[in-house]
């Protein structure tokens, strides 16, 4: 990359960028353009009135505050009601009355013993590292946002590599396909059958309608998620369900509908109005309302409880064993990218394994072969 003094470079995207120091830690400050003047002029204008540093303006409380009202409009209602619970639970009360100033590295080790606890209330190392880096995303925001000369202090906990999650076995698939088959006039089994043949996630399930359904295309459109959330302007705990967008922009997708899910749906079709899984008080049916149905299935086919989601795991594991590519598998499922699919959703089965095994030779073997021949 080309420099031309006063620390202004052109990058790789063709764009300016100039840095200079904005504080005593020796934090810099960026400055992008299209030229090398634009940026350099943007450069003077800040050395000569450079801004009003609120270093020492703001405690934890307060720009935990601040990150919430000037954020929250781009965020869903399920999100904004995570990150306040993670606030009020473990930042306000552990850090709240701290200035941000003074948040440095051996006050995060503290705060990340804190949320250790005891063996009884102690939380998961993912969880504990999640809490530590909304600290930092808070602090990293009034930095950049509202000019605050704050150190941003390393995080005390790292987050532990994704585990692979080992789906049911085929003996329990195939027991809980054969009791959905006999029973396909119930709606919680039109449920299961949606995550097994498709790979849905609960929320979409439960906020599928038939509408969503395509006959002639033969796809199932992914549009709505159910999802419960705190009621606003009501009771503490009180929750209220509602239909939200997809959980990413890639979670809206189609989906072909496989002949096995077809000739399940063929027994519903006449009831196609409103939603597909419908519940006993409302239209549509809770996904917890589903959940513990599917837990009473499970026993009934004496099968070891394992939870709803499996379903998706076990619909991505037989998708891969009956080769499908991992591209089209991962628009299927609604992942934001293919690595995903690959990291947390692929499981091979020991047959495959031994399968491939046998193929194996090497080219040694392979010409002594011919040579005999």
């Amino acid at each position: 990359m080309p420099r031309r003094g006063e620390n202004i470079y052109k990058r790789k995207d063709g764009r300016w960028e100039g840095r200079v120091s904005a504080g005593p830690c020796g934090e810099r400050k960026s400055f992008y353009g299209k030229s090398y003047k634009e940026v350099k002029g943007k450069m003077e204008d800040y050395k000569k009135r450079p801004p009003v540093t609120t270093s020492c303006s703001y405690n934890m409380k307060m720009a935990c505050e601040i990150w919430m009202n000037e954020k929250r409009t781009c965020w869903k209602p399920t999100t904004c009601e995570t990150y306040r619970q993670v606030l009020d639970k473990y930042i306000i009360p552990g850090l709240g009355n701290l200035k941000i100033n003074e948040i440095n590295d051996q006050i995060m080790e503290n705060f990340k013993k804190g949320l250790s606890g005891n063996k009884e209330t102690e939380l998961s190392n993912n969880y504990q590292f999640y809490i530590c880096a909304l600290v930092s995303r808070i602090m990293v925001y009034m930095k950049k946002k509202h000019d605050c000369q704050i150190r941003i202090p390393n995080l005390p906990v790292l987050k532990n590599k994704l585990k692979k999650v080992t789906p049911p076995g085929e003996w329990a698939l195939s027991s809980l396909e054969q009791y959905i088959w006999e029973n396909k006039e119930e709606d919680t089994c039109l449920g299961i059958a949606l995550a097994i043949y498709t790979g849905m996630r609960i929320g979409e399930l439960c906020a599928l309608k038939w509408e969503d359904i395509n006959r002639e295309e033969g796809v199932i459109y992914v549009r709505r998620n159910m999802q419960r959330v705190r009621t606003l302007g009501g009771e503490k705990n009180k929750t209220e369900m509602i239909a939200l967008p997809p959980k990413t922009a890639d979670s809206s997708r189609m989906i072909p509908i496989p002949p096995v899910l077809s000739a399940f749906l063929d027994e519903k079709w006449k009831e196609s109005d409103g939603f597909v899984i419908k519940g006993v008080k409302n239209p549509w049916m809770d996904p917890r309302t589903l959940q513990y149905r599917f837990k009473r299935i499970l026993a009934k086919c004496d099968i070891e409880y394992f939870n709803f989601h499996m379903l998706r795991h076990a619909f991505a594991t037989r998708c891969v064993s009956m080769g499908f590519d991992t591209k089209s598998l991962s628009e299927i499922l609604g992942h934001s990218s293919v690595q995903i699919t690959l990291s947390l959703y692929i499981h091979p089965t020991m047959q495959q394994k031994k399968r491939l095994m046998d193929q194996f030779c090497p080219h040694d073997c392979q010409r002594k072969e011919e040579q005999e021949l």
